[in-house]
């Protein structure tokens, strides 16, 4: 009941929902984020606590993917990749690399004020809700959710588990 409480909220608060951002600026997006819910992925598989941090370079993004394997306990497992613009002037669309070979393009389709995000492939196969801080609040994930719902089963989304006191890696 609750759920559908802030699924109304959220509709009525935000109406348009999710809309694609023309611009992402590099330095307002680099730095850390927290997962919130992602679509599955296999190399996520055993991850708890999931952020990715974008440190800014010359030719775009250093990207380091965390998260600790089963338990806010368990060991941590890194991945570095590279991030670079899909057009040359922003972070709206950028594609990422990994071990030199495996590279993927996704677009940022939602952001608010830089403190919340939804990176998505083309096909809402590969997605990331996140958000600035390991929890995000109540009514902003219903919007995200209720506008997702409509391109994707957002059923499928796994939540994932956050350690709330921001344990340093």
């Amino acid at each position: 009941m609750l759920k559908l409480f802030f699924l109304f909220f959220a509709t009525l608060a935000f109406g348009a929902g999710i809309q694609n951002p023309s611009y992402v600026d590099t330095k307002k997006f680099s730095g850390l984020w927290y997962e919130i819910a992602r679509t599955y992925n296999s190399y996520e598989k055993e991850c708890v606590a999931s952020s990715v941090e974008y440190l800014l370079e010359d030719d775009g993004y250093d990207v380091y993917n965390r998260c600790l394997q089963n338990s806010f306990d368990g060991k941590l497992i890194e991945y570095h990749g590279k991030g670079t613009s899909l057009n040359g002037k922003d972070m709206s669309g950028l594609k990422l690399t990994y071990f030199y070979v495996f590279s993927k393009k996704y677009r940022v389709i939602y952001l608010n004020d830089y403190k919340f995000a939804v990176l998505s492939d083309d096909g809402y196969k590969n997605l990331w809700i996140m958000s600035r801080t390991p929890k995000m609040p109540k009514a902003e994930l219903a919007m995200i959710l209720n506008s997702l719902n409509k391109k994707m089963d957002t059923q499928k989304l796994i939540f994932t588990p956050q350690n709330e006191r921001k344990k340093e890696r």
